[in-house]
């Protein structure tokens, strides 16, 4: 694994958890969704409130580019890179 897909999966992980800080009915969990081609990883995260569902987010590891997500009411665009959405709903969910 390189250097940027570490550090990539370790700032998802943290914002991740700093996210349930703020909030103590939110919890998630990281799945393995598929593999595009052999070199890409796609990560799916899921988001719950009190069990509810609240977002879904698909990325890919190696370069961190998000490929679709929804979140509450957050305005979709993309590009979007994962650590800029995660910053976003840290954001969104600090108002």
């Amino acid at each position: 694994m390189n250097e940027v897909t570490e550090e990539n999966k370790i700032i998802v992980s943290d914002m991740l958890k700093r996210l349930s800080e703020l909030r103590d009915d939110v919890s998630w969990r990281v799945n393995n969704s598929y593999t595009e081609d052999l070199d890409k990883t796609v990560l799916e995260i899921l988001i719950f409130e009190a069990n509810q569902q609240t977002a879904r987010i698909a990325y890919r590891l190696e370069d961190g580019n998000v490929i679709s997500y929804w979140y509450k009411s957050i305005e979709k665009r993309i590009p979007v890179h994962i650590v800029d959405l995660m910053l976003d709903i840290l954001s969104f969910e600090m108002d």
